[in-house]
């Protein structure tokens, strides 16, 4: 067994192993199934294939991303199937072929120099967007990458200007060769193949002229001018004058490039690593689709749990992103909230982590923007309510979900208790400032034009209290009483109470305010 047999064995057992692990148990039974005649698969292959090939929705996540992404794949992939691959895919496909013969040399090098490129739209584009949304794996990936393109490079280089290969070459078809003709071989490999020997070589023109006609006749068929190959042979080149490299260094490159091939391989199916995979067929299963197919099937669910990128379009553009600055907790954001997401269905969060969960899973508006934007085509809303409706099971309702397991009343003995100060930092806040509600003349009209009054059978069963009554609580100094009322987290903030009041009184603040201040009080529930 070889380097190269038990590397790529371990590289595959690792794969199958991490492969089986990430498709074991995910949704399970912690999301609810989805209902009868839905989950079928979106039927829309053109369109999942052009996602997929043209990357259009990557595109509407920027110019710059989708250049990067663009130059990865029409780089990386050619390289990963023409010349990795060849033994099974290239010289069953085309005669004679020889890994340092035209095309294949210049092909490679322009190839791996475009998949740099895009690795380095893509690491810019991260650094200067993404710099706290990014995490140690979101640079492994894209350094790993470099790393097998980069070592790529440097060996074809150190190979073109080691004496070691030449000389294998030599003894391998050119056995029979006398003092006179090999020293001519050499001269003219020195010359025109950048090859680098110990010893010094006559320049005479003849010499070289003998020399040019040995390569034609016993060499030329297999090996191309290396000046085609012009980036390794740029890296060879640029080795000072008179520097011979040991023999020992073109297998050092070799083992570093197949070693970190094979790395890539055997982590594949950990972490982000899988999207490469899950988010193609997660594209091709959405069938171009943008919108919310909720309730999904259980497949779609699975290859949506994978198929993320880390790309952070989701977070950037999510609507209630100014919450996360305000509480802290990143699980409001989506990228975050769907990795915390995978580790509960696992069975592997809890404590604080799984109430930062539970808290962003119920801040969300399930506005669309999330799944409209994802390149991969992740339907996250699905799993936002999905993933809602099962924690409410379980009894993590969130906030919104405790303050309704009471009335305003009991919530007011609750917190009658507590130190009710205002949200901001710098003093009271307008549920405490006469001047914000002491217009307020009870004229109802903030009553009249709430939507969620509206449909409201009975305001008084399902809301508690109505704005205007509300406005008058807080005049009679009962603020306690206002911050467990149903009406003050059923409001939808439209804003209509407010643009509506003759008086002027900022209703729709005031209501928000006191949710802010009822979700801090509970989130602090222990403390005194």
């Amino acid at each position: 067994m070889d380097f190269f047999s038990i590397g790529l064995g371990l590289a595959c057992l690792s794969f199958v192993l991490g492969l089986a692990w990430r498709v074991h148990g995910r949704p399970g039974s912690r999301l609810p199934r989805p209902s009868a005649g839905h989950g079928r698969v979106n039927r829309g292959l053109a369109a999942g294939l052009a996602d997929i090939v043209l990357l259009r929705r990557t595109l509407r996540g920027g110019k710059l991303r989708w250049a990067g992404h663009t130059l990865l794949l029409l780089g990386f992939l050619p390289l990963l199937v023409l010349h990795a691959m060849d033994g099974i895919v290239t010289r069953p496909l085309f005669s004679g072929y020889e890994p340092t013969l035209e095309p294949w040399q210049s092909a490679r090098n322009i190839l791996g120099l475009a998949a740099l490129a895009g690795l380095g739209l893509l690491a810019w584009h991260r650094g200067r967007r993404l710099p706290s949304l990014s995490r140690f794996q979101d640079w492994a990936l894209l350094g790993l990458l470099a790393s097998i393109l980069l070592t790529g490079f440097l060996l074809e280089a150190a190979k073109m200007s080691s004496p070691a290969d030449f000389e294998r070459m030599v003894a391998d078809y050119f056995p029979e060769a006398d003092s006179e003709e090999f020293i001519a071989l050499q001269a003219h490999w020195a010359r025109e193949n950048g090859v680098r020997f110990e010893r010094f070589l006559p320049t005479a023109q003849e010499i070289l002229e003998q020399g040019r006609e040995l390569h034609e006749d016993r060499c030329a068929g297999c090996h191309a001018a290396t000046s085609t190959a012009f980036a390794s042979r740029a890296l060879a080149d640029a080795l000072p004058a008179g520097i011979v490299l040991p023999r020992t260094v073109p297998p050092i490159f070799w083992h570093l490039h197949v070693g970190l091939s094979f790395l890539a391989l055997a982590l594949l199916p950990w972490g982000k690593f899988l999207h490469p995979l899950a988010s193609p067929a997660n594209l091709l299963a959405r069938g171009g689709r943008r919108d919310s197919g909720f309730p999904a099937s259980a497949l779609g669910r699975n290859l949506a749990l994978e198929a993320c990128t880390r790309c952070g379009q989701c977070s950037l553009h999510c609507s209630v992103s100014p919450s996360r600055r305000v509480l802290g907790n990143a699980d409001i954001l989506p990228m975050d909230k769907l990795a915390d997401l995978r580790s509960w269905l696992d069975r592997s969060l809890d404590g604080a982590p799984l109430a930062d969960l539970v808290e962003g899973s119920h801040v969300c508006t399930e506005c669309l923007r999330c799944t409209q934007v994802c390149p991969a085509g992740i339907d996250l809303q699905d799993l936002w309510m999905s993933s809602k409706a099962a924690l409410s099971e379980e009894g993590r309702a969130g906030v919104d979900g405790e303050i309704r397991k009471r009335s305003a009343g009991e919530w007011a003995r609750e917190l009658g208790s507590r130190r009710l100060g205002g949200v901001g930092s710098s003093g009271p806040g307008l549920a405490d400032r006469a001047e914000s509600f002491w217009g307020c003349v009870q004229c109802t009209t903030c009553t009249g034009v709430c939507p969620v009054v509206a449909v409201s059978t009975d305001p008084q069963r399902d809301l508690d209290l109505t704005p205007q009554q509300i406005m008058n609580y807080l005049r009679m100094g009962l603020k306690a009483q206002t911050l467990g009322a149903r009406m003050v987290w059923s409001c939808t903030t439209c804003y209509k109470c407010q643009e509506h009041c003759p008086q002027g009184v900022p209703v729709a603040d005031i209501l928000y305010e006191l949710r802010q201040l009822g979700a801090g009080t509970l989130r602090h529930k222990g403390k005194p």
